[in-house]
Order: structure tokens, then C-alpha cells, then sequence
């Protein structure tokens, strides 16, 4: 297999254990042991190879730790692409899946996280106590997702299919790896067998638990990922190319 790389970009909120693990586990059952990698660029608290920002010497070393086990190593993230990342998916050294959500819904589950934290003493989202926090984090994400899903063929995954459509998106995770499991398989192992983060993992929220009028304007400002990635993404084409948000065009046009 060509990829030494193999990147699970998701944007809080959207499914993106699930979506890891899928990557994970189909590589293990085709005889792909995906352990922690002993490099300082994975976070040492956590058993799953889960990685923020990497440095060029980091990538290397990540390359290098593939060649030597001789398959690719899955790496779950939600971060933006570093530069040597970007590079490593040009080249085919890497390759990865985006794993995005409804705004809209995003934040409600944002805002349903942020008040179990408060209630237990944890400390991720705890912040965040109103909508309009919540969709001042997701613009932010949004950035990094758009960052994601223009680079050479990586993969989207929209979060009602990751929890709603599992098989399907095995399907799509194993044709992208290029290996011969069961997709029906996959998906339940994992399913069964694996920690994949899942809350409430409720369809669609927003159109009775969100104002009308907010709901509207946050779908024009978010219209090209809900027009395309949402309504449309059953028509997506083989090359992704999100357009950069309109304050980043601004300013790589000054």
C-alpha cells in the first residue's frame, strides 16, 4: 500500500471516532496493527494515536515509523493541516477523510457537551454557554475543514452517514484504503467492539430546537458547506475543492 499516512481530520461534534475507528479497525483486521506510535508527536495520554500540530522533523519521523512497520499508520486529529501534512497528501505519502456536521447541529451538540463538562468538572467546552460561542468555536473549525477538504482526494464524510449509514461509509473508507473486508463486517465490529465517543447522536436537531431566524443566517453564511457537502454530496465530484471562507480570499487578495 502506497499511503504511509493516514489522517482522520474531524470537526468536533460530527462523528469523527466513529470515523477514525472504522479506518483503524479495517486496517487491524487486514493484519495492520495500528498500537501507539512511540514518537513525542502523538499525545502520551491517550491509547489511540491521536496528533495536534506536526513539525516537519515529526513528519519525518512519522514516515519513517511507517516504513519500518510496513503499512500505514492511522492518525486522528482536529487540527488544521500543518504545511509537511499538506505536503505528504500532494505527494501520496499520505492520505486522509474530513468529517464535518450541520452547524446548526454542531453547535447544539456543543452546547450539550459544554453543560456535562460544567456538571462533572471537565474541562473541554465548559466555556461555552450560549450559542453564539459555540458558532465562534465552529467558524474557526470551519476554517481548518475547508483547509482539509481542498487538498487531492480526501475523502468526505458527512456526520448523518457516519452514525445513520455506517455500512455505507465502510464501504467508502475501505475503497479509499484499497483493501477487501466486508464492509458489513467493519462496521460492526466497530460498532460492537470499539469506543466511538457517541452521545445522543440525534438527526438533525436544529429545526425544532433552533430559532428560525438564526437558523437561516447561520445557513447563508455556512451555504457552500451545507449546498455541496450536505444537500448536494451524493453528486460530489472525485477532486473536493471547498472555497476558502470569504475573510481568507479577502486577504490573500490584498
Amino acid at each position: 500500500m502506497a499511503p504511509l499516512l493516514y489522517f482522520s481530520y474531524g470537526m468536533t461534534k460530527t462523528g469523527s471516532t466513529l470515523a477514525f475507528q472504522l479506518v483503524r479497525t479495517a486496517l487491524e483486521l487486514c493484519g495492520f496493527p495500528q498500537d501507539r506510535v512511540p514518537l513525542d508527536v502523538v499525545n502520551p495520554v491517550l491509547r489511540r494515536n491521536f496528533v495536534n500540530h506536526i513539525s516537519p522533523r515529526q513528519m519525518e519521523e512519522l514516515k519513517n515509523e511507517a516504513k519500518k512497520r510496513g503499512y500505514p499508520i492511522a492518525l486522528k486529529t482536529h487540527m488544521r493541516p500543518d504545511d509537511c501534512v499538506v505536503k505528504a497528501i500532494q505527494s501520496g505519502e499520505a492520505i486522509a477523510h474530513a468529517c464535518y456536521r450541520d452547524p446548526r447541529d454542531m453547535a447544539l451538540s456543543m452546547l450539550d457537551h459544554a453543560r456535562h463538562s460544567r456538571e462533572t468538572g471537565e474541562p473541554e467546552f465548559a466555556e461555552i454557554t450560549s450559542l453564539a460561542q459555540a458558532f465562534v468555536n465552529i467558524r474557526s473549525q470551519h476554517d481548518s475543514l475547508t483547509a482539509w477538504l481542498r487538498l487531492p482526494g480526501v475523502l468526505p464524510l458527512y456526520f448523518e452517514d457516519i452514525a445513520f449509514n455506517t455500512v455505507e461509509t465502510a464501504r467508502r473508507i475501505l475503497a479509499q484504503l484499497k483493501l477487501k473486508l466486508d464492509a458489513e463486517v467493519l462496521a460492526d465490529v466497530v460498532l460492537t467492539q470499539r469506543f466511538t465517543q457517541k452521545n445522543k447522536a440525534l438527526r438533525l436537531r436544529y429545526p425544532e430546537e433552533m430559532d428560525a431566524d438564526l437558523s437561516n443566517a447561520i445557513a447563508t453564511e455556512f451555504a457552500p458547506l451545507i449546498n455541496r457537502f450536505i444537500k448536494n454530496r451524493a453528486r460530489l465530484s472525485a477532486e473536493i475543492l471547498l472555497p476558502a471562507p470569504q475573510h481568507l480570499r479577502t486577504s490573500a487578495s490584498d
